[in-house]
Parts: C-alpha cells; structure tokens; sequence
C-alpha cells in the first residue's frame, strides 16, 4: 500500500495520522514464528541506479515498486519466485554485498520478508532472526522509511514495534545473521511519551562517528530529544535539536555537519525549514512553502526536495541548491525544478538525481525521474516508472 503520511502536509495532521495509523500496528501486527530456508551466490549489484516507491512499471516493462536502471534501459527485480514487492518502497542500501530495500511490503519477490529485504542479484531473501522471526513486525499499516550501515551492522528504522519477537520501538539493528534492539542508557528505540506507536523514524545519517536518526519522538534511549537524536553504538544522546514537537523528515551530512529539514508550528503557523547544526549551535539556513522529503550533497552543493514551491520567496519549484550562503533554483533548459512533488536525491555517474511525482523536470517531459548535470535538466535515457518514486540509491 502507498503510505497516506507522506501526503499529509500540516504537522499537527502528520502526528494526529501517525499516532491513530501506528496504534493500529500494534492491534495488527505480525507476530514471530515462519521459518525460510532461503539464499545465494551473492551477486554484484553495482552501478546500477535503483528506484523504488509505488509504480507498476518502468520505462514501459513491468517492474512492481522497484526497478534497477543500466544507464540505457530498466529493468525489474525478478526472482525464480516472483518480481518486485506487492508494497511502497521507501528506502535503500546495500549490505554484505547485496542491495536491501525497506517499506510496507510484506511480500518481496514472491517470499515473505515483512518490512525489508536483501536482493543479490538473483533472488530476493527475507532477513530471518534466531527466533524465526522474518523481517521486522511491519503489520498492515507499519513501515520502514530508512536503512544505514553503521559499525559493520544494518540499522532499520521506521514504524514498527518489534524485531525477532524482541521490542525495539521503530528502530533494529541486523548484524547480517540475527536482529537487535538498539538500547541505552535506560531504554530502548524512540518514543513520544513513552509510546512507541506516537513515535516514527523518518531518516538516518552518520556524522562525527555516530548514527543520527531523526523523526518524530521525545526520547531516545531514555534521554531526552527533540526528534534527533544520535547513537554511538553503546548508548543514545541529544543533539539539541531546540524545538519541541517538530517533525524531523530529512538529515544528512552535509559538509561534516547534521543538516536537518523540519516542520513545526510557530505561533499557529506551520513552519518548513532547514537547519545545520555546527560546534553544538543549530542555524536556520532557510525557510520553504512545504515540507523537505530530502537532503543530499552534490558538487558541493546542499540539494533539498519537497513538496515547496519557494524558498525564501524564490521560485524553485520542489527542488533548491544551498551554495553556503543563499538558495538558488535549479533551472534549465526552460524551467526550474519540477512541476511536482520530490521525494527522493542523489548524486549518479555525475547527474543529480531527482526522483517523485512529476511529469516535467527543467520544463522538458520527465515520468517521476530526471537528471539534472549542473545547468540543465534531462530525463533518464528509457524512460521512467509510472508511479511515484519515493527512494533512490546510485551504486
């Protein structure tokens, strides 16, 4: 299913959607207990460039809610069992070789995976704990929205409450053959006032040796922090984030520095920024006409995506450039930006790539994926998928 938060633009109906969705998680969610024999030769998965979100095609073959692209054409993720997932995919990796892939899918390929799963080139395989548990417990209306490799280990975080039978609280650790909770000094996961379906985990980065994941939730481990919080691979702390209350949709490194974008209410009036964190103080780089889905570097540039029209009142249209001191459009050969919504960054064989739901990109026909080279903005050779792209990763 296409997850309905990512549409929900007022931060009090963000948090209202995802407290009474993530209450339902733990009436329905899925319980421990089938066991797969599963696996491969690994295969190697690099340079490719995959996209995932809710689409049931890619440049015109059938590829469901995945698909991989050579540089020329695309293709589906098929395994002896099956292609694709029958759900979002929201988030990307790749780990021991293989490329993993989260979301609210419980079904990968034709296997049951619940939430995540490994591709290796062939096949699609669950990640099945000690206690026979597959996945993480998703349920009907959990998900996983993002996937880091940190100290040797995958980290998944999301909405869910469990992993291998054990509470988590919407983040686990997998080291490749079991799964755990990440807990320290005096609890585990997140959580909004000590519930863990009013908390959700929107992102996650690495900055200063540490794991910093961000979201919505009031403590981390038990220590208090405001929607971020970072992870030494022992114990939680705060980052400082200042204001209570605001949804941490996007964080990344950007120049050694936690970039974050947020959206809060500020004296009744919804507030969509960007802020960067250096020597412990956070400033405000800039303020958006929308949420900020995405972050990432590119030519040392700061690149955000959303669902904005402006920037400090310019026209950027769903896509803006941070050059260290201002904002700027990125336009050509017609236009700027897109004419909708961007969820999805990165950087590909020099390009930027832009992923979402839009059919024009520098005002030229682009289906939900584009390329922009530094002055002008293309569509990806073969074409793209005909549904919303909601994650994407170059490797």
């Amino acid at each position: 299913m296409k997850l309905p938060t990512r549409f929900v633009t007022s931060n009090g109906d963000r948090r209202m959607f995802g407290a009474a969705t993530r209450a339902l998680v733990c009436i329905a969610v899925l319980m421990a207990g089938v066991v797969v024999f599963a696996g491969s030769a690994a295969a190697s998965v690099g340079g490719t460039l995959y996209a995932g979100g809710s689409f049931t095609s890619a440049g015109g073959d059938t590829a469901t809610n995945v698909a991989g692209w050579n540089g020329v054409d695309w293709s589906a993720l098929a395994g002896p069992n099956g292609e694709g997932t029958d759900g979002q995919v929201s988030a990307f990796t790749t780990y021991q070789g293989k490329l993993v892939a989260g979301g609210s899918f419980l079904n990968a390929g034709g296997e049951v995976v619940s939430g995540v799963a490994s591709w290796d080139g062939v096949s699609w395989q669950p990640l099945v704990g000690s206690s026979g548990a597959i996945g993480v417990a998703i349920g009907p209306l959990g998900f996983v929205r993002s996937l880091v490799v940190y100290n040797g280990d995958l980290y998944v975080a999301g909405a869910f409450p469990r992993a291998n039978g054990v509470t988590v609280n919407n983040i686990a650790r997998w080291n490749g053959t079991d799964w755990f909770p990440v807990t320290g000094p005096s609890g585990t996961g997140v959580l909004t006032d000590g519930s863990s379906i009013a908390a959700v985990v929107w992102d996650m980065t690495m900055v200063d040796g540490k794991l910093i994941v961000a979201g919505e939730f009031n403590t981390a481990g038990g220590v208090a922090a405001n929607s971020v919080a970072a992870w030494d691979g022992s114990t939680w702390s705060s980052v400082g984030q200042p204001i209570a209350g605001a949804s941490v949709l996007a964080v990344t490194n950007h120049n050694g520095r936690i970039v974050a974008s947020r959206a809060y209410a500020e004296d009744n009036i919804s507030v969509n920024d960007v802020v960067s964190r250096d020597a412990g103080t956070w400033t405000a780089l800039g303020r958006f006409t929308g949420d900020i889905r995405d972050l990432t570097s590119y030519n040392g540039l700061l690149i955000a995506g959303g669902q904005f029209g402006q920037v400090d009142s310019l026209a950027v249209n769903h896509v803006a450039a941070w050059n260290g001191g201002s904002w700027s459009a990125l336009s050509g050969p017609s236009a700027a930006g897109t004419n909708g919504d961007v969820f999805a960054l990165t950087a590909h064989q020099g390009y930027l790539i832009v992923g979402g739901s839009f059919n024009q990109a520098g005002g030229q026909p682009a289906a939900n994926i584009a390329r922009w080279n530094g002055s002008a903005w293309s569509a990806l050779p073969g074409g793209g998928p005909d549904g919303t792209v909601f994650s994407l990763l170059s490797t």
